[in-house]
């Protein structure tokens, strides 16, 4: 993560002294473990898989991953991975097991949740790092799919920011998750700028991309996702590296935890806009890039002047 920070220019935040205090994001993923880094910021834990447990759990590690390039606040390793809202409260559905599979239905119901607890936990941001696999049944059921889009809908009337994954089923045109592929959805891909790969494998290469002639710019926007070091699930003082999309888009729902601290309870597509004009081309094809990698400097420079 301190590489992340450099590259997307977060000294611009801390300038500012913004941390998401305040904030609420709900986080959907394999769930979370009671890693040091979360202090006791997680106010709230429900398992929806079969398990059924209202215990801390995350038996894959990856939520507990997502969630430190969040939230977490760096103190196991003094503040060299900490994440990028680090003040931000986390309510977190477990909706995949520990091979970070999941139902469709599981994921619904997630959802259905969110729309109706989101006033009682005061939920401002919705956090989706997962990919949805081309033999889904939403691309397949109609009817599912309908009730998708509708939940989508109703939490962006609610004023909540829904940010989800690109997926990693690039690099083909149209190979988008789903879930990114919606109006209602703040959709983040994978570049990590001039960093060279260890094993010369880069999140970029396998980013999902939207559509090649399309109207609707997808994925919106691109952030780190290579080898990144965050929270590891199975040691609460340890770390971990994990790569994907699903690593970006939590850099991209900090960033929008910060703006909401700094400017309240304004429209959430004035949160989206400004992280999609908060941007610098990285030269790939509009449907690789969408408005292009986040920059804090572009953000929030100008909050900065007096």
């Amino acid at each position: 993560m301190d590489r992340v920070r450099k590259q997307i220019h977060y000294k611009y935040i801390e300038t500012l002294g913004l941390t998401g205090k305040g904030v609420n994001v709900c986080v959907l993923d394999t769930g979370i473990s009671s890693h040091i880094d979360f202090d006791h910021r997680i106010i709230e834990f429900v398992d929806l898989t079969k398990t059924q447990t209202n215990r801390l759990r995350d038996d894959s590690g990856h939520g507990t991953h997502v969630c430190g390039i969040l939230a977490g606040s760096g103190k196991a390793g003094n503040g060299l991975y900490k994440g990028i809202a680090i003040r931000c409260n986390l309510i977190v559905l477990k909706v995949l097991n520990h091979q970070g599979n999941g139902q469709v239905d599981t994921l619904l119901s997630a959802l259905e949740w969110i729309l109706e607890h989101c006033d009682e936990y005061s939920i401002r941001i919705v956090n989706i790092s997962i990919s949805v696999s081309k033999n889904c049944s939403l691309y397949t059921d109609p009817v599912k799919l309908f009730h998708l889009k509708d939940l989508l809908y109703g939490l962006h009337e609610r004023n909540i920011l829904i940010v989800t994954a690109a997926g990693n089923e690039g690099p083909d045109n149209n190979s988008i998750s789903i879930l990114g592929n919606q109006n209602h959805t703040l959709c983040v891909g994978c570049h990590d700028g001039d960093y060279k790969s260890r094993s010369d494998i880069l999140c970029e290469q396998y980013s999902g991309r939207g559509y090649a002639c399309y109207s609707m710019m997808k994925p919106d926007v691109v952030a780190p996702g290579t080898e990144i070091v965050s929270c590891s699930g199975k040691n609460r003082r340890g770390y971990t590296s994990k790569s994907g999309t699903s690593m970006s888009c939590p850099i991209i729902s900090g960033v929008a935890a910060d703006l909401m601290e700094l400017l309240g309870n304004v429209p959430v597509d004035t949160i989206a806009n400004k992280i999609r004009m908060g941007t610098t081309s990285v030269n790939t094809p509009r449907n690789q890039q969408g408005y292009g990698m986040i920059d804090c400097k572009k953000i929030f420079e100008k909050y900065t002047l007096t």
